[in-house]
């Protein structure tokens, strides 16, 4: 009988490790063969091109803290922690343990956009405000428990995507505050001190709907960097 898997695997087993293991920032994989302790085969992740660069992308429009959260064990967490430079690590996570990482998160006032593209990460996403699963590797799980899924795997798109939502809620609010808020204002305003007749109310009830359309087709000529 082989058993390959962590140390908590072997431990349950009843495998008792030869010596103390030393990652160096890698994932250790234990083997035991007919019940006694064989060795470690380490295993790294590489880190996708242009992570770093699209961390500081986010921070640049506002982002504050960056969390990183793995089922890994901490050596190795840390150590792809620091080659990105985020704010904190979060290693030896089950599911749940993102789940409850995130609620922690949110109690403490943040606003939490989650990023994952696993099985493991599902629930977390769910659980964030807003959930975003890399669509080029990630799994059926993780799309359907999304909010919104980039198909592609390039991470520079987060942030590109941040934007875009930015500017659309600014339409938004442009278009509320003008379209309804202005013109319905000053239109009923002007209904009631009997200066406008139906006609005249007429014409500017449609006004709000022509400025909100103008103002939105904006966002068709919007030039996202990156994107």
């Amino acid at each position: 009988m082989v058993l390959v898997g962590n140390s908590a695997l072997l431990q349950e087993n009843g495998v008792t490790l030869a010596e103390a293991v030393v990652s160096g920032g890698q994932t250790p994989i234990h083997i035991a063969v007919d019940g006694q302790f064989s060795g470690v085969i380490y295993i790294a992740d590489t880190l996708r091109p242009g992570a770093h660069e699209a961390l500081i992308s986010l921070k640049s429009t506002g982002v504050k803290r960056i969390v990183m959260l793995t089922g890994d064990n901490a050596a190795t967490a840390k150590a792809v922690g620091d080659k990105l430079g985020v704010d904190e690590v979060r290693a030896n996570l089950l599911p749940a343990d993102k789940v409850a990482a995130i609620a922690e998160l949110q109690k403490l006032g943040h606003r939490v956009a989650m990023v994952g593209d696993g099985i493991n990460d599902a629930p977390a996403l769910a659980q964030a405000d807003v959930g975003i699963a890399m669509g080029g590797a990630g799994t059926q799980a993780a799309l359907e428990a999304a909010d919104i899924v980039l198909m592609t795997d390039d991470l520079s798109k987060i942030a590109g995507a941040r934007a875009i939502a930015r500017r659309a809620y600014r339409t938004v609010q442009e278009n509320l505050f003008v379209g309804v808020g202005v013109v319905h204002v000053l239109g009923i305003t002007a209904a009631l001190l009997g200066w406008i007749g139906p006609i005249e109310a007429a014409i500017i009830h449609l006004g709000p709907d022509v400025l909100v359309f103008v103002n939105s087709v904006k966002l068709l000529r919007v030039r996202i960097r990156g994107l």
